[in-house]
């Protein structure tokens, strides 16, 4: 039976299931347009940005993917999912290599990694025309149309949830965002890599993983949006990628389509994470999450592959997984973490002299192409500070006060549903029981995750380097993966027609039922800096104030080393043009202008907390420090923290005869200092 009978003979389910998605997606879109009724307006605007992210990611990678022979093999949503991660892990690179040899491309960073693929895919294609893709023909074989149909709503559903409730976030969230916007805006402005952060900060040096940043910057080349507002949607479109982004490995875990469609059902609509990002701006991690699924599957195919020189394997693996490295530091100690559990799970089922042989080759390709990196690692601090915690933890049985507190998690169900806690150690029991030794490939991968989130465990050095909150946020992708396992093994035992029915009603009704939930996930009040009123003052400060103008901002010690920002006066380098008292984040990692710039930056912060901003000692600090202006944020030094003693009271500030204001709209405030 041909396609077109196949179809023909299922039209009337089809239409059925069409009208369906249909119904489905206009009741999601009305009921959130109560509540969000400017979305159409910027419905042209999500459309460029998804094209732009097909130009940009998509087509490179699936280019770069047909290399691989065996990619055919594939369905095209499995090929689309891998594409992604290897389109993502394309742009570090070339931003690299091409800092190298002194090139700034600007837009040309945008252009030429899709122009210089697209022929290859053309050729690719032009050998296997789309008709005979597998995924076009998944009518024909073992009844796929429901696992594709149920595909179709789940991803559309998964899209709308996401882009709804964050088309009129104009700057990103929380402390983090600060930097990504700032290093993407600075990528932007040197066409390229760069050492020196002026006029935004005045730090010297760049160590920070850049992968998302040179993505974000790529983007935003292309779509032309306002740097903050082009951050934001490129986070929300690399919180999809990361939800589809488990269907290949579902899919070969579980051995039916039913396990990808199951295993993004539940990262996209049972749990938390990933949808909750955008409330930390914690995107250098999701986009880590994005490239690490498809670079290890492809080291999976390197390492297990009959053939007697994959090539283009090898070539797939050393570029996805360098890309990964670059894109979030924390993500490729968990990729390493793969690696012992392929050895006890899958090493004895393979010649171990083409597994270790193809490994070595694997870690000396990734290390030469990361090679440059590394070595401009030095030129920061952040290597000196894992020496540190290495040493401190050797001292102490692997412990010490400071890493408990960063590795203590509470409220683990906020995380990820109890159900689906439970229900992974579960679906680890029934696979050893069922011999599913692909499933244990999962299990013991996390294990060895945890063990290095946790070596004090063992009693070895390095708490701290790696978080338990870095740990939790991923752990929705063992728990969906897992889900997806146990949905397809029901659709292979009971194999009745009207099953597959139900689970994909199933998987509606659960949309419809975590719709609110995911909606309310985005807009967190707490984590937001910046106001309208902010951006009213910014340009106002823009504006009024001369150029070098020099703000002290709000701001609270996260911990002893760093301060970070409580209002909108954080980001004023970035929306006035001016200089503050506080540097992002990442000042306690990179090189400042001057010996122990930490120090300096924390002693204006430190007299705040111990004398007060009226103390004599104080005003003085801040006039030898340059401090012309005070800015008080519509959030009053309230983002983050819920202290009083520390924050600039405008009542203190109107009582200090040093002071005087000069701009004043609601709760936002400007002092001179006379």
């Amino acid at each position: 039976m041909n396609i077109f009978t196949r179809v023909r003979s299922h039209q009337h389910w089809i239409g059925a299931g069409l009208f369906l998605l249909m119904g489905l997606l206009a009741w999601l879109i009305s009921h959130t347009l109560h509540v969000q009724p400017s979305f159409i307006g910027g419905f042209r605007e999500w459309a460029g940005a998804f094209l732009a992210a097909t130009w940009l990611f998509i087509l490179p990678g699936w280019a770069i993917l047909r290399l691989w022979d065996g990619a055919q093999r594939l369905t095209l949503p499995e090929q689309a999912g891998l594409a992604i991660g290897l389109g993502l892990a394309i742009y570090p690179l070339f931003l690299l290599f091409t800092d190298l040899v002194g090139l700034h491309l600007g837009p040309l960073n945008a252009w030429l990694p899709p122009l210089l693929t697209l022929p290859l895919l053309a050729w690719k294609l032009k050998h296997q025309p789309l008709s005979q893709l597998d995924g076009w023909r998944a009518q024909e074989r073992n009844g796929n149309l429901w696992p594709n149909l149920a595909l179709l709503i789940v991803i559309s559903a998964v899209i709308l949830v996401r882009c709804l409730p964050a088309h009129s976030i104009s700057i990103p969230f929380w402390a983090d965002s600060l930097h990504h916007t700032m290093i993407t805006q600075l990528i932007l402005d040197h066409g390229g890599l760069f050492t020196s952060w002026h006029p935004y900060a005045e730090l010297k040096t760049l160590t920070y993983h850049f992968g998302f940043h040179s993505q974000a910057a790529v983007f935003t080349w292309i779509i032309g949006a306002e740097t903050p507002r082009a951050v934001v949607l490129f986070g929300q479109i690399a919180n999809i990628a990361a939800v589809f982004a488990l269907y290949p490995w579902a899919l070969r875990l579980g051995q039916t389509r039913w396990a990808g469609v199951a295993a993004i059902f539940f990262a996209g609509f049972m749990a938390a994470m990933p949808m909750y990002y955008v409330n930390w701006g914690r995107y250098t991690q999701l986009v880590g999450q994005v490239v690490m699924p498809a670079a290890l599957y492809i080291t999976w195919e390197l390492l297990t592959s009959a053939e007697r020189r994959p090539k283009m394997l090898m070539l797939l693996s050393i570029l996805s997984l360098a890309g990964m490295v670059l894109t979030h530091y924390r993500i490729a100690i968990f990729a390493v973490a793969f690696f012992p559990a392929f050895i006890i799970v899958e090493g004895i089922r393979h010649p171990w002299r083409q597994w270790v042989g193809r490994g070595m080759l694997l870690g000396i390709g990734v290390g030469l192409v990361v090679l440059p990196w590394f070595i401009r690692l030095l030129e920061g601090y952040l290597v000196g500070i894992i020496v540190s915690i290495i040493m401190t933890t050797a001292k102490t049985a692997g412990r010490s006060q400071m890493t408990d507190q960063v590795n203590s998690i509470i409220h683990i169900s906020f995380f990820l549903p109890l159900l689906m806690w439970y229900a992974m150690p579960i679906s680890i029991i029934w696979a050893i029981w069922q011999r599913r030794h692909t499933i244990n490939l999962v299990a013991f991968w996390w294990v060895f995750v945890t063990l290095a989130v946790n070596p004090q465990w063992l009693r070895l050095p390095g708490a701290g380097t790696l978080t338990n909150f870095a740990l939790v946020i991923a752990a929705y992708i063992p728990a969906a993966l897992l889900g997806g396992v146990v949905v397809s093994w029901l659709v292979n035992r009971l194999r009745h027609p009207i099953l597959q029915l139900f689970i994909l009603l199933s998987m509606v009704g659960g949309i419809w039922w975590g719709w609110d939930a995911r909606i309310q996930n985005v807009g967190a009040e707490s984590t937001s800096y910046v106001t309208t009123a902010d951006i009213e003052a910014a340009k106002w400060i823009d504006a009024h104030l001369p150029a070098d103008a020099h703000l002290l901002v709000n701001g609270y010690y996260l911990n002893e080393a760093s301060v970070i920002g409580t209002d909108a006066g954080w980001w004023l380098p970035l929306l006035a043009h001016r200089q503050t008292t506080l540097p992002p984040l990442l000042y306690v990692s990179e090189e400042g202008p001057w010996p122990n710039y930490r120090d300096t930056v924390n002693q204006v912060y430190a007299a705040l907390y111990t004398e007060g901003i009226n103390a004599p000692s104080t005003m003085a600090l801040l006039r030898e420090r340059g401090v012309t202006h005070i800015y008080l944020g519509a959030h009053q030094g309230r983002v983050g923290y819920t202290g009083s003693l520390h924050t600039l009271d405008p009542d203190l500030l109107l009582a200090n005869p040093a002071l005087r204001p000069v701009y004043h709209e609601g709760a936002v405030w400007v002092f001179e200092v006379l």
